[in-house]
């Protein structure tokens, strides 16, 4: 373990004492995408369903491949004497890629569990890992990576070079070099919000860089472990075959609202049906977009671009219409997207460790109090009864949203690649505990997927997918589809 010899930072473990190089590594991260490198929930995941027989030598050789066209992929993270971090690709091994015969069209749920609730290590990396659940007609490929050097459309572009190279290993190779979002948005102009959130946050500064705490790895691998040791990842799936999401687009067309927007107000009139109106701060939702759509410039199919989500708040009135409701959201969600306040886009500056202790580690001291006891560095942190972080998470819960749908939409890849061809995708957003709804969707080929993800408490058995199935029963029945209604949450 490192340990600080800085006096003003106590000789708590963690910090660096030797300077770097930073223009041997790649760039800086923005505080957005540190705050997802500690935390239990937050990987993002793909799982692509492909028909044909694929080979794991040719599959391994065109990840090579991938590797040098997305250089995140095969990134860690180096920390400098201010403890900034900055990504590198200096002697870092391959990524974890496993083979596993596929006994069953659900295999892959049982693989994703399993590995979802293995940490990432920063500091060697990569942080991200492949799994193909393989048999000689159909596969299905898990791809998870840790939310800090991706969004749900990094994933798709990584699928989708990944199939190019296995079938065409001789292309020339183009490089997408990764870019810093913040570089490529509007600036803002004035804005209350930013400026109250500066003066929060450097009072916050100030009080934190009095008694800093230094996190590393095994911190982490402790709250994790015990994290995971309570919940288990879950999912239930919303899928429409071609003929039922044309069928759905058109009703959606002649209604003036996308697809989207329909099925996310189905998910949130279902819940309020099953489970309870929204209350307080939950009636509002967090939606992120793909900003490559919104930079100032083109960036083109580039991985990475960690961003924020513009929030707005959204109440369902049950004595409407369901589609009145939905055109209500579908308006709102346009307007957010039309004009994209970029304040919202990153945290403002603050001290490095900061944003760890705030978003990986404060918020966990109820959850997981246990874990707090595993490392001398936690116990000192867990004991700071005064520190600032605890007091910010406490604000933070009470800021959490009732829904996050993060939808990727009908993605215009190729589904043929030689004799392999790609039958359905799905897509997982990071889960959280305190979020009801968390929603991933993706398309293509006009086979549409939704999926309902969460930790569920593994003292409670099966309770929790109990209710989520009951949810997505009903929101197929507000989109139409009352005849898809299952007991099943995979079908």
């Amino acid at each position: 373990m490192r340990v600080i010899n800085d006096d003003k930072n106590n000789g708590v473990v963690g910090q660096k004492n030797y300077a770097i190089k930073t223009s041997r590594y790649i760039r800086k991260l923005s505080n957005l995408e540190r705050m997802y490198l500690w935390s239990p929930y937050s990987d993002v995941s793909m799982v692509t369903r492909i028909n044909g027989n694929i080979s794991e030598e040719k599959l391994r050789s065109a990840l090579n491949i991938v590797l040098q066209i997305h250089p995140l992929a095969g990134a860690k993270i180096v920390f400098d004497d201010d403890y900034n971090a900055w990504f590198s690709t200096d002697n870092v091994c391959k990524p974890f890629f496993k083979t596993v015969n596929r006994v069953s069209d659900t295999q892959w749920l049982e693989e994703l569990q399993r590995e979802i609730q293995i940490p990432f290590n920063p500091e060697t990396g990569p942080l991200i890992r492949f799994i193909l659940v393989h048999s000689e007609t159909v596969s299905d490929l898990v791809v998870i990576c840790n939310h800090s050097i991706c969004d749900g459309m990094s994933l798709v572009y990584v699928v989708r070079d990944l199939l190019n190279s296995y079938t065409s290993p001789e292309q020339e190779i183009k490089v997408t070099n990764s870019v810093d979002i913040r570089d490529f948005l509007p600036k803002g102009g004035f804005s209350l919000q930013s400026v109250m959130m500066k003066l929060i946050m450097g009072n916050a500064n100030r009080k934190w860089e009095k008694n800093p705490y230094y996190f590393d790895h095994k911190d982490a691998v402790a709250v994790q472990n015990a994290y995971w040791k309570k919940y288990v990842f879950n999912t239930v799936l919303l899928e429409l075959e071609p003929p039922e999401t044309k069928f759905l687009l058109k009703q959606c067309r002649n209604k003036g609202i996308s697809v989207g927007s329909a099925v996310i107000a189905a998910f949130i009139a279902a819940h309020e049906d099953i489970v309870g109106p929204f209350v307080k701060n939950q009636k509002q939702l967090w939606v992120p977009f793909d900003m490559r759509r919104h930079a100032t410039t083109p960036i083109g199919d580039v991985f990475g671009l960690c961003i924020g989500a513009p929030s707005f708040s959204y109440t369902y009135h049950e004595k409407k219409p369901f589609w009145e409701n939905a055109a209500v959201l579908h308006k709102e969600i346009h307007k957010r997207v039309s004009k994209l306040d970029s304040h919202t886009m990153e945290t403002p500056n603050s001290h490095p460790t900061f944003m760890d202790a705030l978003s990986s580690f404060a918020l966990l001291k109820e959850v997981v109090p246990e874990a707090y006891t595993k490392t001398e560095n936690l116990k000192r942190y867990f004991q700071d009864e005064k520190n600032i972080t605890f007091s910010f998470a406490k604000r933070s819960r009470s800021m959490v949203p009732g829904s996050i749908p993060s939808n990727l939409g009908s993605i215009d890849i190729p589904e043929t690649y030689g004799d392999l061809q790609i039958d359905k995708m799905i897509f997982f957003p990071v889960i959280s505990d305190s979020v009801p709804l968390n929603l991933g969707g993706v398309s293509i080929g006009d086979k549409m997927v939704f999926s309902l993800s969460y930790p569920e408490p593994r003292d409670k058995g099966n309770f929790m997918t109990s209710e989520m199935v009951q949810i997505r029963n009903m929101a197929l029945e507000y989109l139409g589809f009352p005849d898809k209604a299952s007991e099943k949450a995979i079908v």
